[in-house]
């Protein structure tokens, strides 16, 4: 889902009201007029996350045998 919205006075105003109250959300800005005001991603944090996730065994609720890296040998050969 993306909604849009606008910084008015530091505060975003957003072009539709979908969200339920106490929705956490990550805003991305799409135009910046000084991109030293654009914080950069943590990258590290994201490696970080991608090597924990495909360190997992199963994503389903139940074991059928077939691991993340039987899915990626099917998909990529590896």
């Amino acid at each position: 889902m993306v909604i849009r919205g606008t910084v008015h006075n530091g505060q975003i105003e957003f072009n539709s009201s979908l969200l339920a109250e106490g929705t956490q959300v990550i805003i991305t800005p799409i135009q910046s007029t000084n991109i030293q005001d654009v914080p950069k991603p943590d990258l590290d944090g994201f490696k970080a996350e991608i090597q924990r996730i495909a360190s997992l065994e199963s994503e389903s609720n139940y074991d059928d045998g077939f691991t993340g890296a039987d899915h990626d040998k099917i998909l990529y050969g590896n």
